[in-house]
């Protein structure tokens, strides 16, 4: 991969990253299933003395979002792209609200959020 295009896959992965925020923070669940994969899977740790996760398909996320849940919260975030190699990349996401490791991957031409681990800080 040439050094160019390595820069235009991490700024597109960025920016399907920054999407996926700004998206919840404006409280627009169809911006948001721009975003995902609709195989996505979102999680959290249930419980900490267990091995329960809290999952969110990519359908409930959508409808939180449309929900406005995300709309109290500063609409910023800061968007660590990590690596990308290939078709595949890792981002780290820091909000007043979250810490999310996302899974991105290229279909096509567009980049998607396949898998995303977060801890809710507020």
């Amino acid at each position: 991969m040439t050094e160019p295009q390595l820069e235009r896959d991490r700024a597109d992965v960025a920016a399907v990253a920054t999407e996926y925020f700004q998206a919840w923070f404006a409280g627009d669940g169809e911006r948001m299933r721009q975003v995902l994969h609709p195989d996505l899977s979102k999680r959290c740790l249930e419980d900490q003395g267990s091995l329960t996760l809290h999952e969110d398909p990519a359908d409930v996320l959508v409808a939180d979002t449309a929900s406005g849940e995300g709309t109290s919260y500063e609409p910023r975030q800061d968007v660590e792209v990590i690596e990308v190699f290939g078709d595949i990349a890792t981002v780290i996401v820091r909000s007043e609200v979250f810490r999310e490791y996302l899974h991105i991957a290229r279909f096509g031409d567009r980049w998607l959020i396949v898998n995303a681990l977060y801890a809710v800080l507020v």
